[in-house]
Parts: structure tokens; sequence; C-alpha cells
């Protein structure tokens, strides 16, 4: 049988999910915000309550590394002042910079 010399076309890098993750992140975190209480008062440790579920939720079949990083672009992202909104109005805001990501 005659050796292959030819190669297999190439195949093209799967494309990243749209929305990314991150923003996959702050739309869950969003969702567990209103589940909380839509007329609660978010607190900083509410807001990483959301965050962590949401982080779990969406990236635990990731590989570590792009779980962290996503997780790390969802903070990032997070507008400061959290203390005051209620978890609708801080749901909104998760979901706003989500768009804002893509």
């Amino acid at each position: 049988m005659p050796e292959r010399t030819d190669q297999p076309p190439e195949q093209p890098t799967p494309a990243l999910p749209a929305p990314s993750y991150a923003a996959q992140v702050l739309t869950t975190a969003a969702a567990e915000l209103e589940r909380m209480g839509r007329t609660s008062l978010v607190t900083e440790g509410a807001l990483r309550r959301a965050i962590t579920v949401a982080v779990a939720t969406r990236l635990h079949q990731l590989p570590t590394t792009v779980a962290d990083e996503a997780a790390r672009r969802a903070w990032a992202a997070i507008p400061p002042g959290v203390d005051g909104n209620t978890g609708r109005v801080q749901a909104a805001v998760l979901r706003g910079t989500a768009r804002r990501l893509g």
C-alpha cells in the first residue's frame, strides 16, 4: 500500500462562544441576584455569592485556566458601587456589562 503524502485539510480553530464566557457569568449572576430577591439590597457578599454560583454553573466543564480567565474578566468588568443597589438594579447593571463584554 503506498504511503500517504497528502495532508488532511486544516481545521479552523473553534470560535469562542458568543456571548463570551465572562458575559455568560455576568448574565447568570444577574439571574441569581434576582432569585435572591429583586427588592433586597445587594451587598458585596451577595454579589460574590451570585458570581460564585454563576462561575460554578457556567464554567465547571472548562479547563481551569480558561475558567479562571473568564471569572477574572467578569469581576474586572463589574462597575464599583454595589452596596445600596437592589437585586433588580444590580442585575440590570450586570446584564448591561455583559452586553458590553460581548
